[in-house]
């Protein structure tokens, strides 16, 4: 993203934030400031909002832009341009001199594409090769064509059109909300919507404390841990599941605080089940105004779960003939697997405990020979449980 569509972002967002209908040369310099903080001193973000406070509020759906200021804004084509102009509208606008760190030309378009950003293609084609997930691969694909389109139509003049980066991931636990979070990430990346393609993932216990205080302190430490990439929250609704009672309230409060003051910063996706999310959305309307992108990821099918199962036997140079094959895809079958189980972390668990009970048949004369670790056998297949909750996993009372 080239550093005038930047600033304007930041312009048009701080004048929706004081309700003004037009951008003018003061919002400009207030995107300068915010973006090239650390580059300018002589003045600061606080002296500069306290103008834009005495501007007369007027509402508007959607922010114009003078010719004006469309005109300063194509003229930045280099750093020595964006001295003139911080220079020139500090003076002009709010009687300051403001001076310019010398190391301004190497760090003004933090953005821009560099040769360690990852391929676009790339990523996608990591996002294809994962198991299943037809659905969330298209919507993630369309996803990021809008904001390509976006981003082309801002740098030509045009107005943006209101796609938010912050997201709402629905499914059940180990259907692959995380994996293609990181792969977001890197997309927003890639394309220069956001300075970084870091990732920080954090559940309620990284965000609520125990007492009044501590709560907001431990969501800004996520927020500012997160900058400039993606902020992952996982079971998400267990924030809102204590309203009323606990300090969840106040963890949502200030997440919603924090995405509106890093609106140009920070990405955050929350994830959970798909009623308990909604619920969650619905808690707070600053939640609900500000997550417009929703993803489904479904519970995997018997043949997709093979295929996951069949992955991990590859990667881990385990033999399948095609007797075990068989008879792996007709225990998935039998067990039908939903929701919690319906997912790659029951294929994970299936997997260690046929190794598991692999071990233990090539130990059973003694001693473990090589050959006797490379291919499953039907043997290694644990027993259907008739219990409701089928567990499996690794138990020093199952054989």
């Amino acid at each position: 993203m080239s550093l005038k569509i930047e600033i304007r972002e930041i312009a048009e967002s701080v004048a929706k934030r004081f309700d003004h209908g037009t951008i003018t040369k003061i919002h400009v310099l207030y995107g300068i400031k915010k973006i090239l903080s650390s580059k300018l001193s002589g003045i600061s973000e606080e002296e500069i909002e306290k103008h834009l406070k005495n501007l007369p509020s007027t509402p508007s759906n959607q922010i114009q832009i003078s010719e004006e200021v469309q005109k300063l804004l194509e003229s930045i084509r280099s750093p020595e341009i964006i001295e003139e102009i911080a220079r020139d509208l500090a003076a002009d606008l709010i009687g300051k001199e403001i001076k310019v760190s010398p190391s301004l030309q190497s760090e003004t378009n933090p953005k821009a594409p560099s040769s360690n950003r990852p391929a676009l293609d790339e990523t996608f084609s990591k996002l294809n090769q994962l198991t299943g997930l037809s659905e969330v691969k298209s919507q993630v694909s369309k996803f990021i064509s809008v904001h390509q389109a976006n981003l082309l139509r801002i740098n030509q003049g045009l107005p943006k059109i209101s796609v938010g980066l912050h997201c709402v991931f629905t499914g059940s636990p180990g259907t692959g909300k995380t994996t293609v979070a990181r792969y977001l990430a890197e997309m927003y990346f890639a394309i220069g919507l956001l300075p970084s393609q870091n990732l920080i993932e954090v559940d309620r216990s990284a965000l609520v404390a125990g007492y009044v205080g501590q709560t907001a302190i431990k969501v800004q430490d996520a927020v500012e841990k997160a900058k400039g990439g993606v902020l992952f929250i996982d079971e998400a609704y267990s924030l809102s599941a204590d309203s009323g009672v606990g300090f969840g309230d106040e963890a949502i409060a200030t997440l919603v605080k924090a995405m509106e003051d890093n609106r140009d910063n920070l990405a955050v996706i929350v994830a959970g089940y798909k009623d308990p999310m909604k619920n969650f959305i619905e808690s707070n309307q600053g939640l609900n105004s500000r997550f417009q992108n929703y993803f489904h990821f479904s519970d995997y099918s018997a043949g997709e779960l093979m295929e996951i199962f069949e992955k991990l036997c590859e990667s881990h140079k385990i033999g399948l003939d095609i007797s075990i094959k068989q008879s792996v895809i007709e225990y998935i079958e039998a067990i039908k697997p939903q929701g919690e189980l319906g997912n790659a972390r029951y294929v994970r668990n299936l997997f260690e405990k046929m190794f598991l009970n692999m071990s233990h048949r090539a130990a059973s004369d003694g001693q473990i020979d090589l050959h006797e670790l490379t291919n499953f056998q039907n043997d290694d297949i644990p027993a259907i449980e008739t219990k409701k909750n089928i567990k499996i996993g690794f138990s020093p009372t199952e054989n």
